[in-house]
C-alpha cells in the first residue's frame, strides 16, 4: 500500500515537472527525483489531483482518444470517488435538520462543499449548482462561507446571516444638519411673522398684480360701481385672513349668504371685514400669472398658470426649517371637479377626484418640506419635461435633504432596491417602506407558505429585506437601508412584529396627518379652476408650516388642546386688521358695522354726528295747495317729508336696514 501511494505520488511530481515527457514507464527511473516528502504531499494533494484532473480528460483532436495513460485516470477516479463520499456523508449527517428552501454551512472546516437538502445523494452537477449559493460574506475578513438566498431575477442576494455589529457607526446615519427653525424664521413670533414666513410679500405682489390685471378687464364691461374697483395689499390678505376663519367655522364651503346673513345665523366678522359681493368679486378675480401671455406658456408647461408662486412657496417651506431625523414621502389628493387635464381618480383616497400632489413630510412635526404636482406628461420639447416615475419623483423629493443623513419612509409605490439604493449611494439617505410583491429582488423562499405571525430575514451590506406572515394567505415584504439586524419588536407580544414594521408603522402617516389637518381647517371653496385649488391647497400648508413654526418659537408644549385652533383664529384676525382699520374710516358704511369694527380693534367708537339744522321745505307727498312745510327729511334719499307720510323706524333697524 505504501509502495502504490508512493507511486502515486512520484508519478503526480513527474508530472508537474514535466508534463508533455511523461510516459508511465519511465516512473521508476526517475522515482528519486519525483519524491516528494509527506508532509508538503499532505498540504498540496488537492491542488494536484485538480490538476491531473483537469490534464488527463484532454482529448486528442485525431482520434478522439483520452491522452493521459490509465495509471493517471485510476488515480483521479479515485480521488473523485473519495470527494463523493465526502460529500455524500455530509448530506446523510445533516438530512433531518435541512429544510426544503435553506442552504447550510458545514459542521468543520474539513467539509468542502456545501449543498441543500435532497432525498438522494446528487450528481457533481446538482453539488455544483448548489454551492453557487454559499459565498463568502461582505463583511467576513476571514472569508467564512455564508449561506444566501437568491432573488427572483437571479442576480440579487441575500444573505441569512446579519453583519457585523461591532462597527462604527455608518456615514448615512451621521446627523448633519440639527433640526430646528433655520435663520429665516427662527425670529417670526406672532401668527402673522410665521404665515408671511411662506406667504411672502414678493407672493402677494404677484396675486396683487395679476389680480387688479383681471378686475381692469372684469371693469371695461361694467358699471363703475365701488364693488368691482381694483384691489390692494391689505384688501388681498384680508381675502386671506377671511378663508382662514371660514376653515376655523369648518365653513369653507358653506354658501356665501349664509355666512354674511344678517338675521343672527351669519358670522359677524365677515359682515365687518367687508361686504358678501366684494369678497365673491374678488374669489373669482384672483389669478396669479399673467393672462396675456398664458397661452404661449401653456404650450410649454401645463403648470404655466401656477408655477410662478408655487415654485416660489416650496422653496419658503426648505428656507425655513431643518427636518428631524425621520420624514415620509407619499402622495396627497386635492379635491377637484372640475375640468382639468391632469385630474385623476384615487378611490382610496378621500376625495376621490382631484389633483394629485407628491409631498415629503417630517414625520414627527408633519412640516411640509417639498411639493410637487403631478401634471401627466408635458408637451413635446418642454423645458419643464420630468419623468413621473416613483424613482425619480423620490430623487427630486429628497434633494432638498440629500446628504444630511435622514431615513425616508415611503409605501409600496415609491420603495424599490434601485431606489434604496440611489438614496444611499447618491444622498446619504436611508429608507424603510413596503415591498411589492412582483419586485424581482425577493427571493421565492420569501413567498412559500410558512407559520403565521413567523419572520424571514435577507441582508446584505448595506440594505436588509424581511417577509412576515400577520395572517393565513397574507405576506408583507419590508426593505430598510436603516435596519441590519432581525430583531423582533418585544412590544408587539404575540404578533412578533419585526422591529422594521413597527419602525415603517410608526413613521408611515406623516403626509397622511398633514391632509386630515389640511381638511380639518380648509380654506378651500367650490370652484372651477384648478389652480385656484392649487391655491388653497398652498394656504392650507402655509397655515400648518407657520404654526409648527410658532410652537418652536415660542417654546409651547403640545400638552395643551385647541392649540391649533387658536393659532388659526388668532391668524385671520391679524390678516384682516389692516384692511378693517381702513373701512373704520369710510364715511359711508352703516354706524353699527363701524361700531363693531372698532370693537374688534379694541377702540372706541366715534360719537354720531351732530345733525346740521334744516330748514322749512314743502312736503315732497302732499298736494301743493296745502303748501305743508316740515324740517324733516327721508333717511336714505332725504327728500322733504312730513309727518302723515314718514314712518318711524328705531336706530337699530335703520343700521340693519341700511346694511
Amino acid at each position: 500500500m505504501e509502495s502504490r501511494q508512493r507511486l502515486n505520488q512520484d508519478e503526480i511530481a513527474t508530472i508537474l515537472e514535466n508534463d508533455d515527457d511523461y510516459s508511465p514507464l519511465d516512473s521508476d527511473s526517475e522515482e528519486e527525483d519525483g519524491v516528494v516528502e509527506d508532509d508538503v504531499w499532505s498540504d498540496n494533494e488537492d491542488a494536484m489531483v485538480d490538476f491531473v484532473e483537469d490534464t488527463s480528460r484532454q482529448e486528442d483532436p485525431d482520434n478522439n482518444i483520452a491522452s493521459r495513460e490509465s495509471p493517471n485516470l485510476e488515480i483521479v477516479n479515485m480521488n473523485n470517488n473519495l470527494r463523493d463520499d465526502s460529500i455524500a456523508a455530509a448530506l446523510l449527517e445533516e438530512n433531518e435538520s435541512l429544510s426544503d428552501d435553506e442552504i447550510f454551512l458545514p459542521s468543520s472546516d474539513d467539509e468542502s462543499d456545501h449543498i441543500s437538502e435532497a432525498s438522494e445523494v446528487p450528481s457533481d452537477t446538482d453539488v455544483e449548482d448548489a454551492e453557487i449559493n454559499i459565498e463568502p460574506h461582505s463583511d467576513d475578513t476571514t472569508s467564512t462561507l455564508q449561506p444566501f438566498y437568491l432573488g427572483k431575477d437571479g442576480r440579487t442576494k441575500w444573505y441569512k446571516s446579519p453583519p457585523r455589529t461591532n462597527v462604527r457607526t455608518r456615514a448615512e446615519n451621521l446627523i448633519t444638519h440639527l433640526p430646528g427653525c433655520k435663520y429665516a424664521a427662527r425670529h417670526k413670533k406672532t401668527h402673522q411673522e410665521c404665515f408671511e414666513t411662506f406667504f411672502t410679500d414678493e407672493i402677494v405682489d404677484i396675486v396683487l398684480k395679476n389680480t387688479n390685471q383681471k378686475i381692469s378687464l372684469r371693469m371695461e364691461n361694467s358699471t363703475s360701481n365701488s364693488t368691482y374697483g381694483e384691489t390692494d395689499k391689505a384688501e388681498i390678505k384680508a381675502v386671506f385672513g377671511l378663508l382662514f376663519l371660514a376653515g376655523l367655522f369648518r365653513s369653507g364651503r358653506q354658501s356665501l349668504i349664509d355666512l354674511w346673513s344678517n338675521d343672527g345665523t351669519g358670522i359677524e366678522v365677515f359682515r365687518s371685514t367687508m361686504t358678501r359681493q366684494r369678497f365673491s368679486f374678488l374669489i373669482n378675480s384672483l389669478r396669479f400669472d399673467d393672462s396675456s401671455t398664458r397661452t404661449a406658456r401653456v404650450a410649454d408647461d401645463r403648470l404655466a398658470p401656477i408655477r410662478d408662486i408655487f415654485e416660489i412657496f416650496v422653496k419658503n417651506c426648505q428656507n425655513a426649517y431643518t427636518p428631524y431625523e425621520y420624514l415620509t414621502i407619499d402622495e396627497e389628493l386635492v379635491a377637484f371637479r372640475g375640468r382639468c387635464s391632469f385630474r385623476q381618480y384615487i378611490p382610496s383616497k378621500p376625495a376621490k377626484y382631484g389633483l394629485k400632489i407628491y409631498a415629503l413630510v417630517d414625520a414627527k412635526t408633519f412640516y411640509t418640506m417639498n411639493l410637487e404636482i403631478y401634471c401627466g406628461k408635458q408637451p413635446d420639447n418642454s423645458p419643464y419635461t420630468v419623468s413621473n416615475k416613483p424613482f425619480d419623483v423620490v430623487d427630486r423629493l429628497v434633494r432638498c435633504v440629500s446628504g444630511s443623513g435622514r431615513n425616508i419612509t415611503m409605501d409600496n409605490f415609491f420603495m424599490s432596491y434601485e431606489t434604496a439604493e440611489n438614496l444611499l449611494k447618491n444622498h446619504k439617505l436611508t429608507a424603510v417602506g413596503t415591498l411589492r410583491s412582483n419586485k424581482t429582488c425577493i427571493p421565492l423562499q420569501f413567498k412559500a407558505r410558512r407559520e403565521e405571525k413567523s419572520s424571514v430575514f435577507g441582508f446584505q451590506k448595506d440594505i436588509t429585506i424581511v417577509s412576515y406572515i400577520p395572517k393565513p394567505r397574507k405576506c408583507v415584504h419590508m426593505m430598510s437601508s436603516l435596519h441590519h439586524d432581525d430583531e423582533v419588536d418585544p412590544e408587539s407580544g404575540d404578533q412578533r412584529k419585526p422591529s422594521i414594521i413597527t419602525f415603517y408603522n410608526s413613521t408611515k402617516s406623516g403626509v397622511d396627518v398633514v391632509d386630515k389637518l389640511a381638511r380639518t381647517y380648509d380654506v378651500s371653496r367650490n370652484c372651477k379652476r384648478w389652480p385656484l385649488t392649487v391655491f388653497f391647497s398652498m394656504l392650507n400648508h402655509a397655515g400648518i408650516n407657520g404654526f409648527i413654526v410658532y410652537m418652536l418659537n415660542n417654546g409651547i408644549e403640545r400638552n395643551k388642546t385647541n392649540l391649533r385652533k387658536n393659532f388659526i383664529k388668532r391668524l385671520g384676525l391679524s390678516l384682516i386688521e389692516e384692511h378693517l382699520r381702513k373701512r373704520k374710516d369710510n364715511p359711508h358704511i352703516p354706524r353699527e358695522i363701524r361700531r363693531r369694527v372698532c370693537e374688534m380693534l379694541n377702540e372706541e367708537a366715534p360719537a354720531p354726528p351732530q345733525k346740521q339744522p334744516r330748514r322749512s321745505q314743502r312736503c315732497s307727498f302732499c298736494p301743493r295747495n296745502k303748501d305743508r312745510k316740515t324740517l324733516n327729511g327721508c333717511f336714505k334719499c332725504n327728500v322733504a317729508i312730513c309727518k302723515e307720510h314718514a314712518n318711524l323706524m328705531c336706530q337699530n333697524c335703520t343700521d340693519l336696514h341700511d346694511e
